[in-house]
């Protein structure tokens, strides 16, 4: 049996299967975390630690906006290990404005470098983003000063409209009411 969680899952076993429509559309952005938390849960007799981080972050680049996460991460003596958790969005794609929510999963590197990938959790867009689904990767290095910033990659994409909406696409297209 595999771990499946909010579409993630421990083995790449179906990824290839949840290939993005032809309409998708690459990106790339930026990730400064501007504000780190980090809360020690427990700790194991082999010195390897069970922490939960709360981010803050600024991104730029074809995501504009400021994420909110909270991470839990299994992290050894060398400062490896494994991550997963969840963010949501608040901000804009390409000029669409609103939110999502995303569940990320990856990797520590002893050398401080955290990567992975994520999946915008389907239903969980608003405003005009209400329908996105994505999918990204982001390495995360440490500055000279310590701070963390991140470089992602992702595709994303809108599903498409209900049937009752095809071929409407603004209020501005739907007939006048009639009546008395």
């Amino acid at each position: 049996m595999t771990f499946q969680w909010g579409g993630l899952a421990d083995t790449t076993e179906g990824l290839d299967a949840q290939q993005p429509p032809a309409h998708a559309t690459r990106h790339r952005s930026r990730v400064e975390v501007i504000g780190y938390e980090k809360h020690d849960i427990s700790t194991h007799e082999d010195g390897s630690m069970l922490v939960s981080t709360v981010l803050t972050e600024r991104f730029s680049g074809a995501i504009q906006g400021m994420g909110y996460a909270d991470h839990l991460r299994v992290l050894r003596p060398d400062g490896s290990g494994i991550t997963t958790g969840i963010e949501r969005i608040v901000g804009s794609i390409d000029g669409r404005k609103g939110s999502f929510i995303l569940t990320a999963h990856g990797r520590n590197h002893s050398n401080g470098e955290v990567s992975g990938s994520w999946t915008v959790q389907p239903g969980s867009g608003t405003g005009e983003l209400a329908g996105i689904r994505g999918r990204g990767a982001f390495t995360a290095k440490p500055d000279v000063d310590g701070t963390m910033h991140a470089e992602d990659e992702f595709v994303c994409w809108f599903e498409d409209k209900p049937a009752a909406d095809a071929g409407r696409d603004t209020e501005a297209d739907a007939p006048a009411p009639t009546g008395t």
